[in-house]
């Protein structure tokens, strides 16, 4: 395992790899040939394309002390997990800290020279040029949505407290629409223009991966938004 904080990584783990984003992840990270250890809470519902650098494990981000072999075993972490896989009807119960809980699970269960964590971030949560969150603005995020973003923005609060090498890249509203080739990435605030662009998410797997390998937002939040 490279020990300079500069190396490039060579073994990298996504938690959340069963999903739309996480799956879109891992398949750019093995394009750039490093060998991804894909967490899933349930690997039997999900079928990911064998490949010969791809290691599939059952594990629950929200019991990190049970992930800390894998943890030991990486230099990067993507952390791609989702409460529910559909909005649900209620949020009687939900738990705000969530993501904030997993954020320091993992800082506390992974012990290695190199701990480069990028998270998947929410739209929700990015702060326009009018002062707002997107999560105030009805037009834009649905109200009754909101707990699911209270728990977004927790994380950035939780991961501050951390000694991780951390990014969240939160895509724009648009995200899953067809769009073209490329990405930029944008510190806050943004135009509402910017906040509701498509994007797909072929091109914010691009954009996690190269903030893997070739690191430049550091313990910061910023959008990701297509070329143009």
């Amino acid at each position: 395992m490279p020990n300079a904080s500069n190396s490039l990584p060579q073994q990298v783990a996504v938690l959340g790899a069963g999903g739309r984003v996480g799956r879109a992840v891992t398949a750019a990270l093995l394009e750039r040939g490093l060998h991804v250890n894909a967490v899933i809470r349930q690997p039997a519902r999900h079928d990911l394309p064998r490949h010969p650098s791809l290691r599939v494990a059952q594990g629950d981000a929200q019991r990190p002390e049970e992930l800390a072999a894998t943890l030991r075993t990486v230099d990067a972490l993507v952390l791609a997990v989702t409460p529910f896989s559909a909005p649900p009807p209620s949020f009687d119960g939900f738990d705000l800290d969530y993501y904030a809980a997993i954020v320091a699970g993992v800082d506390a269960n992974w012990h290695a020279p190199r701990r480069r964590l990028v998270a998947v971030g929410l739209t929700a949560t990015l702060r326009l040029e009018s002062g707002d969150v997107v999560m105030d603005e009805p037009d834009l995020f649905p109200p009754e949505l909101r707990p699911f973003a209270q728990a977004h923005a927790r994380q950035l609060t939780a991961l501050a407290d951390t000694t991780l090498d951390w990014a969240i890249l939160a895509p724009p509203a648009g995200f899953g629409t067809p769009q073209g080739q490329g990405y930029r990435l944008l510190a806050e605030p943004l135009t509402r223009q910017q906040a509701t662009a498509p994007l797909t998410h072929g091109q914010y797997a691009e954009a996690v991966a190269s903030e893997v390998v070739h690191p430049t937002v550091h313990h910061t939040r910023v959008a990701v938004l297509p070329l143009g």
